[in-house]
């Protein structure tokens, strides 16, 4: 998998003096090399914002980008023309584990030097630096990097305006839900996250383009027993939009059930349903048997909604604690996301031939 790399730093615009070529803008370069090379570049310039975006503004903006860092592997930083912003990106990085790669003028502050790794006085260095030592794309770090960012809003409801989940869009007409990815009220009663859940959604989107919606804040009602809610709402829209052929469901079990792992699946064609759903329990077979159980009636009405209302097939995986605990076991998280990985990709490339 390759790395991404985010980009920061004051835009130089190209200009003209003293009868010399404008100088060419610094991103530009960046992108064409890097990704002659393989690697995946993000720069937040050239993202599209809403007019909801503009008007409700800063804040909203400063989320959105540091939500794009932490989904990268390492970040870029032009400080030749500084910047409070691409320092504060910088800092963020640093201290979310990135690989940080500086271009600026030595010497350079301490404050750059104990928050970088590698420091250069020209971008053609620093890109030769990117292209010839690519920042390693590790999926359990990648894992634990995401779900610590994610555990700070466990408990924590959403700012006002903002949802209590994050969609990724994706290339691929599968979508994988998370939505016990933060805590959740059930029935007034509060109920802990199913911890990884979150990370693991994230990380099938990074790994096969697959579209993900995953609970991002604390849930003032657990998106799998109650339909009026974001979350709920926000699966009706990506589905309508038509560019989904399959739902996957991540859901946890707690450490004391003895089953590991569990497959069922909901649908409008009971064939279809079935067959994504064997499909899923044969490749993950290879860890250990997978049950079938009927689920507990209060995670049904989603499904039910989605197999029924939007007329989609929904195959829902259910995974013991410890195959969700990838600091202290990683190969059974390794090991459980990457058969994952390739049935989204098998079923995906599938559901996109299918359609053409």
């Amino acid at each position: 998998m390759a790395a991404s790399i985010y980009l920061t730093g004051s835009n130089i615009e190209p200009i003209e003096s003293m009868g010399q070529l404008p100088e060419p803008d610094w991103r530009a370069l960046a992108m064409s090399r890097l990704q002659r090379y393989g690697l995946k570049v993000v720069n937040p310039l050239q993202l599209t914002w809403s007019a909801s975006d503009r008007e409700e503004g800063i804040e909203r903006r400063v989320r959105r980008a540091l939500d794009l860092i932490d989904q990268c592997d390492a970040l870029l930083a032009n400080l030749l023309r500084p910047s409070y912003g691409t320092a504060m990106e910088m800092f963020y990085a640093y201290r979310r584990g990135k690989v940080v790669t500086v271009v600026g003028q030595s010497p350079f502050s301490p404050w750059v030097l104990s928050h970088s790794q590698a420091r250069f006085t020209d971008m053609d260095h620093a890109l030769d630096y990117l292209i010839e030592e690519p920042p390693a794309f590790d999926p359990v770090n990648w894992a634990l990097q995401y779900e610590s960012y994610l555990s700070d809003h466990y408990e924590q409801l959403p700012p006002d305006g903002e949802p209590d989940y994050q969609f990724l869009g994706g290339d691929l007409p599968v979508l994988v839900l998370a939505p016990h990815a933060t805590a959740f009220f059930r029935e007034g009663e509060f109920q802990e996250p199913d911890t990884f859940t979150g990370a693991m959604g994230a990380l099938l989107h990074r790994l096969s383009r697959c579209h993900t919606l995953t609970g991002f804040y604390c849930c003032v009602a657990d998106p799998m027993s109650h339909l009026e809610t974001p979350m709920a709402r926000a699966l009706a829209d990506i589905v309508k939009a038509g560019q989904i052929g399959l739902a996957v469901i991540l859901l946890g079990s707690s450490w004391p059930e003895s089953t590991g792992l569990q497959v069922y699946g909901y649908g409008p064609d009971p064939a279809a349903v079935e067959d994504f759903a064997s499909r899923f329990r044969l490749r993950l077979s290879s860890l250990e048997p997978v049950a079938a159980d009927v689920p507990e009636p209060q995670l049904g009405p989603l499904t039910d909604f989605a197999a029924e209302g939007l007329n989609i097939p929904v195959a829902v995986v259910k995974m013991h604690k410890r195959y969700r605990m990838p600091r202290l076991q990683p190969e059974p998280f390794v090991q459980v996301v990457g058969l994952l990985k390739e049935l989204i990709e098998e079923v995906g490339i599938e559901l996109l031939r299918s359609c053409s």
